[in-house]
């Protein structure tokens, strides 16, 4: 669906209620947002379709349940080309342990979050990622870190910032 009017801010106080919490009933978010509950799911509607809240997600807690430890880990491809980014972003969608990878700017390709048992069973997995090309010269750089825990997550933060309010 196309977008029909901007996102306002009535439409980013209901996202950031779902943001933090997917499971409130209509009602609890309608009060929440100040809004009555049928405006209130017409907006959250037309923000489904529009693909703005592309869905609802359990937060699951990987480490505590499956004994593994997250692990960011950070690729520099050498010789970069289209050719050789998309064979190794391919790659990485088949790795199941391997939850985001986001390719980024600067003098690092790609950040991965990896959840694996320790670091040698990282490396493991990361080894197939990291010879994709025989005619590499240098091969990728990969640095890994242990990710003690999450500073912040959120999305909706950046919509409502400063820059925003003068529009």
């Amino acid at each position: 669906m196309t977008r029909t009017r901007p996102v306002d801010r009535l439409d980013i106080k209901i996202m950031a209620a779902l943001e933090r919490n997917g499971r409130m009933t209509r009602a609890q978010l309608s009060d929440a947002v100040d809004l009555s509950a049928t405006p209130c799911s017409a907006r959250i509607a037309r923000l489904e379709a529009a693909g703005d809240i592309r869905g609802y997600h359990a937060d699951i807690d990987i480490e505590r349940l499956g004994g593994l430890r997250q692990f960011v880990v950070i690729a520099s491809l050498s010789q970069w080309t289209s050719d050789r980014a998309r064979r190794f972003e391919e790659m990485v969608a088949g790795v199941p342990q391997i939850a985001e990878c986001d390719a980024v700017f600067g003098s690092v390709d790609y950040m991965m979050r990896v959840y694996a048992v320790d670091a040698a069973h990282c490396s493991a997995i990361m080894a197939p990622l990291l010879s994709i090309d025989l005619d590499y010269t240098v091969l990728p750089v990969s640095r890994t870190v242990r990710a003690p825990h999450e500073i912040a997550m959120t999305t909706l933060l950046a919509l409502d910032g400063p820059d925003r309010r003068s529009r």
